[in-house]
């Protein structure tokens, strides 16, 4: 991993989902900031220096898309990972080359594997 701690901003609106992938992803070289919707996310990425986006497609207040847009507007080789039901490959595409779509559901070791991945 390159900056220490590596801040990932996971936006996630299931609660348990994001509880529960935060404590598994948090170590001492990974700081985990989690939020539920996309005016929490828009806010962390002015206040934390953040070294990786995870965006659920769907959230409350509009689309995972726009805060990915937004985050890679102020850091264009920020890696994102969208995550989605969908099959994402095409609208990551459109991105940039930084985004990645995970589908869900998706185990741990996938989602280990494409963090390790990106934070080279």
């Amino acid at each position: 991993m390159t900056a220490h701690p590596f801040v990932i901003l996971y936006v996630e609106d299931n609660d348990l989902i994001r509880e529960s992938f935060a404590e598994m992803l948090a170590s001492p070289e990974r700081q985990v900031v989690c939020v539920a919707d996309g005016a929490a996310a828009r806010e962390a990425l002015r206040q934390q220096n953040v070294n990786l986006l995870m965006t659920d497609i769907n959230l409350p207040d509009g689309s995972g898309l726009d805060v990915a847009r937004e985050a890679l507007r102020q850091n264009p080789k920020m890696p994102v990972i969208v995550c989605s039901g969908q099959d994402l490959r095409d609208v990551t595409q459109l991105l940039g080359p930084t985004a990645h779509p995970l589908r869900k559901p998706f185990e741990l070791h996938e989602l280990e594997a494409l963090l390790e991945r990106l934070a080279q």
